[in-house]
């Protein structure tokens, strides 16, 4: 065993309400003392922690990062050690849970002791991914795990290996308890060279698969719950395990381990397989997981997406359109095709092209198709609330019927009227700030104007860490969207010197603006994206220049800025004189009214009656995109009134998918968690910096001095969660 420095060990007791008592205190006094014995302490950091739940166990080893993982619960027969219920019963840990929790450790973990009852069903799983592991065969007294412990880590101190620890930890518990070790304790390790040792009845290997190096790493993200997404998904993975390394979300853990999980497998993984239905392509985790695999793509040029069309043949809606459209297809329509898919995924992931071109899906599944879903309605029929319904997710059509007109929404479009003028959109997440921007958008093009539409989540982090690619990139996509020829480099050839802001507003000025007849509105989204970039000043800096030389250049004129932000502007640029958000026309969009509900809630067809939506503003505060998708939830028939309020906060609820999405992209940024249970708790949050993302993540908001949830759901989620 090598010797480091110091070691982490970590003592966690799970000790839930009815079952026995144990003695924490003695056990971590003990062990201390076998590392004092052998002056050896020092060496040493002993940490010791109650973990009520499974989520405590899987929160507590990520933050302390041990060497050493000790367990000591009481075991519930052959469904192992046991954690506490949200009912405060004891509840087993399965091996699957620990299995999956441990297989992200396998870098950081030597060791785990599972000191407890019939624990050695889940010592087998965990020895997929730990080198040792020691679990107990069958019932083990409180003495009797106590000797064995103690004997076990006078060895470590003394800086033997593993091996020899567990044989002295069995000889300490035969002599001080009475009990044959060949009965009890368990020692699991992975294949290696043993010198100078007799391995004993109790010592196992584990190799084979676990040991093996597949040929390549797959994740399959897919819509969970849904048919056929579920089948498939769980055939794809039956189909392609038994020659590569396959992740899939069905043994994955809830909460902060959960997440884990799926970061750690789309960061190592060389193909993302995406199935795409009418339900998954609405579904924010699905798109979380399309949108992490492409910048991760564009970091370290892996993973490659292979998407699959689950009997769905609508074009994709922005922004999974933009990063999917040009990527090659496989297709699936029934069950008949599942052996071809896999087929063609085996060959894809082998290196040959999926069966469908790009210029097949322009023309078969990116443009629009002619014919009508529906039959078109008699002069005396009208269609049905079924045939009416919309999708709560993403932009709203131009045409839908349920789309919310606010008084920003007048003050917008009348704007967008003049000529040369500067609209900054303000609002947290699904708010429909981009819904506003299209139909700003709209407008203009009906005024003869060119509108170009800009979403600056597509900058990667390497364009935003580099001014010098950024503003290349920017232009050049300018000179795309505009239909114009690329001249970027001979700008930057000539003018670069000058630095990139000036470089860029001269290929602006007098390349873009010069070579069109018409007015153009430069429509931004997600400009928030440029938060951490070193040199967001100099470029919001640049926009405000823009529109002050409208008064002096009147070439200017012929260009409109709307800016859309979740983020509080004076983030993005502190000098108030250099910002391009505290000009022109300023709209912050907020919450819909209890009117607005009502509203939104006849052109259902009254789903909620008045007391109902009462009570739903009550748990989603107006929220814009969860009133919708409430109303679409039950206006379709698909939940009942009465089970939506029961299940509203539950993990495979209605909001399921929205609430682990929010989960994802707080869960590795502590100072959120901090802040959020800071503002369940004490309904305040000190440090603004994290006020304001989490304000931009529409999670929180201010209620005159005091900081609350953005809504009574999220905080029933959140505090389940993160533990609050």
């Amino acid at each position: 065993m090598s010797s480091y420095p110091q070691k982490t060990i970590l003592i966690l007791a799970a000790n839930p309400k009815k079952t026995a008592q144990l003695r924490l205190d003695e056990e971590v006094r003990e062990i201390e003392e076998g590392l004092r014995r052998s002056e050896k302490l020092s060496s040493f950091i002993i940490k010791s922690r109650w973990a009520k739940r499974t989520k405590d166990i899987q929160r507590t080893i990520f933050e302390e990062k041990p060497q050493i993982v000790h367990f000591s619960s009481h075991g519930a027969g052959e469904n192992g050690i046991v954690c506490e219920s949200v009912l405060w019963l004891a509840k087993p840990v399965g091996e699957n849970a620990l299995s999956e929790m441990f297989s992200l450790l396998a870098e950081q973990v030597e060791c785990v002791l599972l000191n407890a009852c019939h624990s050695q069903k889940q010592a087998y799983a965990i020895a997929e991914h730990i080198d040792t592991v020691i679990g107990m065969s069958q019932e083990v007294g409180e003495r009797a795990a106590l000797k064995f412990a103690i004997g076990f880590y006078d060895a470590v101190g003394k800086e033997q290996n593993y091996s020899f620890a567990y044989e002295q930890g069995c000889a300490a518990m035969a002599m001080g308890a009475k009990i044959e070790k060949s009965l009890t304790p368990v020692l699991l390790q992975k294949a290696r060279p043993i010198t100078n040792l007799e391995i004993s009845p109790n010592v196992a290997t584990v190799s084979d698969e676990t040991t093996e190096t597949k040929s390549a790493r797959i994740f399959i993200s897919y819509k969970r719950d849904v048919i056929p997404d579920q089948n498939i998904a769980l055939e794809l993975y039956q189909a392609l395990e038994q020659e590569y390394d396959v992740a899939i979300d069905r043994k994955m853990l809830v909460g902060t381990g959960w997440q884990e999980w799926i970061e750690t497998q789309l960061k190592k993984s060389d193909f993302l397989i995406v199935l795409l239905s009418e339900t998954s392509v609405k579904s924010e985790m699905v798109m979380r997981e399309v949108e992490k695999a492409n910048k991760l793509a564009h970091q370290q040029n892996k993973p490659q997406i292979l998407p699959v069309r689950l009997a769905y043949e609508q074009p994709l809606q922005y922004p999974l359109s933009e990063y999917l459209d040009p990527i090659n297809w496989a297709v699936w329509q029934d069950d008949n095709d599942t052996s071809n898919l896999i087929a063609e995924l085996q060959k894809a992931i082998a290196g040959e092209e999926l069966p469908i071109s790009p210029e097949e899906i322009k023309k078969k599944l990116i443009e629009p198709i002619q014919t009508e879903k529906f039959p078109a309605p008699t002069p005396m029929a009208q269609p049905t609330m079924a045939q009416t319904l919309e999708f709560p997710e993403g932009t709203i059509d131009l045409e839908s019927n349920f789309y919310v007109t606010r008084e920003e929404d007048a003050v917008a479009l009348a704007t967008i009227q003049q000529q040369g003028v500067t609209i900054t959109i303000k609002g947290p997440r699904q708010m429909g700030k981009s819904s506003l921007l299209i139909r700003i958008m709209n407008a203009a093009r009906e005024l003869n104007k060119k509108a170009i539409f800009l979403d600056f989540q597509f900058f990667d982090k390497t364009a935003l860490s580099d001014a010098d690619l950024f503003y290349r990139q920017f232009c050049r996509w300018l000179s795309i969207k505009l239909r114009l020829p690329d001249q970027t480099e001979q700008w930057w050839q000539d003018f670069g010197l000058m630095g990139n802001p000036l470089t860029c507003t001269f290929y602006v000025q007098d390349y873009l603006l010069t070579k069109l007849n018409n007015p153009i509105v430069m429509a931004m989204d997600e400009v928030e994206s440029m938060f951490g970039s070193p040199f967001r000043t100099d470029f919001f800096g640049m926009l405000r220049g823009w529109h002050n030389s409208r008064a002096t250049e009147p070439i200017w004129k012929q260009l409109d800025l709307a800016l859309v932000t979740s983020t509080e502007p004076y983030q993005l640029i502190e000098d108030l004189n250099q910002s391009p958000f505290n000009v022109g026309q300023v709209l912050e969009l907020k919450d819909f009214s209890l009117e607005q509900m009502d509203d939104l809630n006849q052109r259902h067809d009254n789903p909620f009656s008045q007391v109902q939506l009462a009570q739903l503003m009550d748990l989603l505060h107006g929220h814009p995109y969860l009133v919708r998708k409430a109303m679409h939830l039950v206006a379709s028939k698909r939940i009942s009134v009465e089970d939506f309020f029961k299940r509203s906060s539950d993990e495979q609820g209605p909001f399921g998918d929205h609430l682990r999405y929010h989960l994802s992209r707080v869960y590795d940024h502590d100072n959120l968690i901090n802040g959020l249970l800071q503002v369940f708790n004490t309904e305040n949050c000190c440090d603004e910096r994290v006020f304001f993302r989490l304000r931009g993540a529409g999670l929180i908001r201010r209620e005159g001095r005091k900081v609350v949830p953005r809504c009574e759901l999220y905080r029933l989620y959140f505090q389940e969660h993160l533990g609050g």
